[in-house]
């Protein structure tokens, strides 16, 4: 269905209970996008001073995990929460909490590739006015949201060519990005079933909530689809396989905010609909 056609998971919470019923919820979420505003620089990116005790308070009582295509270290630093489940670099570095035991790596041997592709990236873009080359453990980055819309094609036909020279890599796009990656069968929605499969978890024990905003969310949505709540942000139109949808970062702290509520008061036996209202 279309972004634009979907209901706002704002007024569809009683659809959103009926989807959970009594299992435990796992969020996984995006972060650009999602969590925080998309900026001109990603270094600018930061975590919102208001949603990090919105995720403290969620990750006291279910799983939480941030998945993004920024690097692990990159991920960690800019959250800022220990107790919470990590995925960079689109899931091929995954890291739980402490003593969680969960902890992947992969796709290590691609690395000398990328360096390279990136290093002639860097000698065929490093001129053009507005490109921002990020180079992650195992993914390259090439921003273009400074850049002008006449060099969006030359951009992009330069990175193909790039690419075309190493048969380990592949590109993929995202909003005012491409990307090299290693050209493994994976992405965040393995990355989430990687985790909820290591924590012994059953699709009949746990409904994961998933809300992203880009074209690499939909490897979630698609992982999720049939057992859990899928939510897209923004107002692109376009297909997706989210069922639900949020317009801005805004919108989602204010509906982390709406569903921790309503988890406390229906775990304590009360009535979630008398505290949505409330």
């Amino acid at each position: 269905m279309n972004v634009d056609q979907l209901p706002s998971a704002l007024t569809s919470f009683s659809s959103m209970e009926n989807i959970i019923g009594r299992r435990r919820i796992g969020f996984f979420l995006d972060f650009d996008g999602t969590l925080a505003p998309i900026t001109s620089h990603p270094d600018l990116a930061d975590l919102p001073a208001e949603s990090r005790p919105i995720l403290e308070n969620l990750q006291q009582r279910h799983l939480v995990c941030v998945l993004s295509g920024r690097s692990l270290p990159d991920l960690k630093r800019r959250v800022g929460l220990s107790g919470l489940f990590y995925a960079g670099d689109h899931g091929y570095r995954i890291s739980g909490p402490p003593g969680s035991g969960l902890d992947l790596r992969l796709g290590d041997e691609f690395r000398n590739d990328l360096e390279s592709a990136g290093r002639r990236l860097r000698d065929a873009l490093g001129s053009t006015h507005g490109v921002v080359l990020e180079m992650k453990e195992l993914s390259l980055s090439v921003h273009y949201r400074l850049a002008g819309m006449k060099d969006e094609a030359l951009i992009g036909k330069v990175v193909k060519e790039v690419a075309a020279g190493y048969p380990s890599l592949r590109v993929t796009a995202g909003k005012c990005v491409h990307e090299l990656r290693p050209k493994l069968d994976w992405g965040k929605g393995d990355a989430l079933l990687w985790i909820v499969s290591h924590l012994g978890c059953s699709r009949e024990e746990l409904c994961p909530v998933v809300i992203g905003d880009d074209l690499t969310d939909e490897d979630m949505f698609e992982a999720a689809a049939g057992w859990g709540v899928c939510v897209i942000v923004g107002a692109a139109r376009r297909s997706t396989s989210a069922a639900f949808r949020l317009i801005n970062t805004e919108e989602v702290a204010d509906f982390l905010t709406t569903t921790g509520r309503m988890i406390r008061v229906e775990a304590a036996g009360g009535n979630p609909r008398e505290n949505e209202r409330s």
